[in-house]
């Protein structure tokens, strides 16, 4: 498996992990727009990715697996970059979960932020996320806020903590 930045040539197996993945990743994340989950949707996305490298705002990456046809198993992003600071994120597919996958792609973005001169990463997490907060947590993330019933997701309000790593 590799990460490469997500291209025009990733559209389809990226629509591909979205639709196999969507009910799985909205267990624990707000659902994305149902437009999303369309070529065009997903072609669009890669496309703002495209523009925000070259904006040096954000980069995005997919996993992918050379056994699998280059299947995309993970997302990893680095985004809402304010000078020296930026934010992290990463999706894995339900079936690679508890490989390590997850902590593969929060090193690869800590190398790849410290390269480009990012000084301080952060990431979010709703507290009915404990495995996305283990692996924060072992990648050297300090919980630096807990924001009390910030988020509504299926109806039920979750606090959210926020993780600051310093590079």
């Amino acid at each position: 498996m590799h990460f490469e930045s997500v291209a025009e040539k990733h559209v389809l197996t990226l629509l591909e992990f979205e639709r196999i993945n969507r009910r799985y990743f909205e267990m624990s994340i707000a659902p994305r727009e149902a437009a999303f989950y369309s070529i065009d949707g997903v072609g669009n996305h890669v496309s703002e990715f495209r523009y925000l490298k070259q904006q040096k705002r954000a980069w995005g990456y997919v996993l992918v697996d050379r056994q699998r046809n280059n299947q995309v198993v993970a997302r990893a992003n680095i985004k809402n970059r304010q000078g020296n600071r930026a934010e992290i994120g990463y999706r894995v597919a339900e079936k690679e979960c508890g490989k390590g996958i997850a902590s593969r792609c929060v090193l690869f973005l800590i190398d790849e932020a410290k390269s480009m001169g990012i000084t301080t990463l952060c990431a979010e997490v709703m507290d009915n996320n404990p495995a996305s907060e283990k692996v924060l947590i072992k990648s050297g993330f300090n919980p630096t806020l807990c924001f009390y019933r910030k988020y509504q997701h299926q109806g039920v309000l979750y606090n959210s903590t926020h993780f600051e790593l310093s590079l």
